[in-house]
């Protein structure tokens, strides 16, 4: 698990020190090769340091550099919190379940309930049960109380349960689906689950 930077001033030096590593790839090799993830752990610091403007203008770098990023479900969360605390709610929203379907198992950690394992297909290892515990404890203790009633109310709402129940039910029919077209159906189907709340993120 990573070490998370303990103080303030550690979290700003590494925060500088991530983004100087981003931005001297960038300048080598025209673009960035993250293979350490520091994009994703940026999103973690920015949310813990809690400078709104520091964070805005990051998350604009990063969807410049990284338009294609599938993303990561802890970046995610870190990323939905922080566009509320922007204001934006209609992009928090969307980050939110962008988030619950990254990885099913996360928001409910957080809100300490109890949930059993899906049985469906994964597209990567981040959507499973276990990664939900990578969560730094630094990131749990900076969401306020506010801030995790809206979790709630968002998570137990009609849109997110359509949306979570219908995911489960396509991925749970890929784990045993082989037919190519059926298959292609059913993702398309899954790409469009939240057309719904496709508002701007920021």
């Amino acid at each position: 698990m990573y070490n998370f930077p303990k103080t303030e001033k550690k979290l700003k030096s590494q925060i500088s020190s991530y983004r100087s590593s981003l931005l001297k790839e960038k300048k080598k090799f025209g673009f960035v090769d993250d293979g350490q993830g520091k994009r994703y752990l940026l999103f973690t610091f920015y949310f813990v340091l809690n400078d709104i403007e520091e964070t805005k203008e990051y998350i604009e770098w990063y969807e410049k550099e990284f338009s294609d990023d599938m993303g990561e479900p802890i970046q995610k969360l870190c990323w939905a919190l922080s566009l509320r605390r922007m204001d934006n709610e209609a992009g928090a929203r969307k980050m939110l379940a962008e988030t619950m379907l990254s990885n099913l198992y996360l928001i409910p950690k957080l809100l300490d309930q109890q949930i059993a394992e899906y049985d469906i297909w994964q597209l990567s290892s981040d959507g499973h049960i276990g990664y939900a515990d990578y969560i730094p404890k630094e990131v749990i203790s900076s969401i306020t109380d506010a801030e995790t009633q809206w979790l709630r109310q968002q998570y137990d709402s009609l849109e997110f349960r359509r949306i979570r129940n219908r995911y489960i039910d396509i991925y749970g029919k890929l784990k045993n689906t082989k037919e190519i077209d059926e298959r292609t159906r059913l993702l398309e189907e899954s790409h469009s689950l939240l057309d719904t709340l496709n508002q701007k993120r920021s």
